[in-house]
């Protein structure tokens, strides 16, 4: 029998990517999704999740990180998606980002390829897992209480979380939130703790993803794009780290187009205060190894980055800490730290006990290795040239949303 019509993924829900995962229908266009070797895992476990699905385990909620939810304008039971389709990229409509913006524009469901594997590891280890994407625009505090209000509605009395990157903090304001004490337990994956400087250079137009969504799009500059759509997002200032020069002081900022919003960073510096301790039910699991930015210095013109091997890549060690929460340390980048297999297996069991013993409880010592120095000025020579997503690879168009130049987008100058 012919297979039906190809759709397309964008006009998929969650739920009908793992049917087709498990049925085998339409395996070209989940691989060119997937990729070859993670599809073929995700068949796997999606047919494993099916028969090990428990209708009376353990509910948890999962919060993906920044950028990791799909949005979309929604209308009725439809919904056009924004967030992220080629077309509306291509054709300049991520301007519709910027808030104020319209109130049709919501959270619609997650990126699969970096949380579906959590979620089958979790079915198959008999909890029920819950995908909660969030409209990670806005304040932490506004998606907190929202999140709270998610668990209340659910009925669950005892609710088990787990937040990936700006989901992890998310989960933690949640926790000033939850004045029933519905969460019981809490595990943070990358989470930025005390900050990154990654929202720094998305504010600076030079961050790799930043860059290369504004090479894909026909209509706008990454700087351009950086001051109509990232400097309006509360949740973008909210993820600056707590560091020298204060850059929740706009006096400390280059005295350029790219300025940011004034009240944006007095409200987050607000936010970040607020931030709850950790207690007895939190838990984190931070990735190491990895060539992380860990300092920003004032430099003429721009800012000035020092890349030590001291993060995740994406989050620097000391900044993706909650102290007093319990801690695990892992060899990984950030955005696979949902992906991996230890880490999965270590949320699992902590999920069920509070404790693991598949990770070091011992942070790595800092490295000998050197660092390196790299300027706005510097980042800003790579992906200046527009890109057609037609002529993407596979590979990249997976990783588009990684901080990683692939070769399409390379021109002269910075490559890393």
């Amino acid at each position: 029998m012919p297979e039906t019509p190809l759709p397309s993924i964008g006009d998929l829900h969650d739920d009908q990517i793992v049917a087709l995962l498990r049925s085998g229908a339409h395996a070209a266009l989940l691989i060119a999704y997937f990729g070859e070797p993670e599809y073929r895992e995700l068949a796997q476990l999606a047919k494993l999740a099916f028969t090990r699905r428990n209708p009376r385990g353990r509910r948890v909620f999962v919060l993906p990180g920044i950028m990791g939810s799909r949005l979309g304008l929604v209308a009725r039971r439809s919904y056009s998606l924004l967030w992220l389709h080629p077309t509306a990229l291509a054709s300049g409509e991520l301007t519709q980002l910027a808030i104020p913006g319209s109130r049709a524009l919501r959270a619609v469901g997650v990126m699969l390829p970096g949380y579906l594997k959590l979620r089958l590891r979790l079915e198959i280890a008999g909890f029920r897992p819950l995908f909660c994407p969030f409209d990670w625009r806005h304040d932490i505090e506004r998606l907190a209480r929202a999140f709270v209000q998610t668990i209340e509605r659910s009925g669950e009395r005892k609710a088990l979380v787990v937040g990936h990157s700006m989901g992890g903090l998310v989960a933690r304001a949640a926790l000033a939130h939850d004045k029933k004490r519905r969460i019981a337990r809490l595990i943070q994956l990358g989470a930025p703790n005390d900050g990154s400087f990654a929202p720094l250079q998305a504010l600076r137009a030079v961050y790799p993803t930043v860059r290369k969504i504004a090479a894909l799009d026909r209509m706008h500059t990454a700087e351009q794009l950086a001051r109509t759509v990232y400097h309006t997002l509360p949740g973008i200032y909210q993820m600056l780290p707590s560091c020298e020069p204060d850059l929740f002081d706009p006096q400390q900022w280059p005295n350029d187009g790219l300025a940011p919003d004034a009240k944006l960073l007095a409200r987050a510096c607000k936010v970040r205060e607020r931030l709850p301790d950790a207690d007895e039910r939190c838990s984190v699991v931070v990735g190491v190894g990895q060539e992380t930015i860990v300092s920003a210095t004032l430099r003429g013109r721009g800012f000035e980055y020092e890349y030590r091997t001291e993060g995740d890549g994406t989050v620097p060690l000391a900044r993706a800490r909650w102290a007093e929460a319990a801690t695990w340390f892992v060899n990984e980048n950030h955005g696979a730290l949902t992906q991996n297999d230890l880490v999965l297996a270590a949320v699992t069991d902590i999920l069920k006990s509070g404790d693991t013993r598949r990770l070091r409880t011992t942070a790595p010592r800092a490295s000998d290795a050197g660092s390196r120095r790299v300027t706005d000025d510097e980042l800003r020579t790579a992906a200046l040239h527009k890109v057609q997503w037609e002529r993407l690879s596979l590979e990249s168009r997976r990783r588009i949303l990684e901080p990683v130049l692939t070769p399409e987008f390379l021109s002269d100058g910075v490559t890393k």
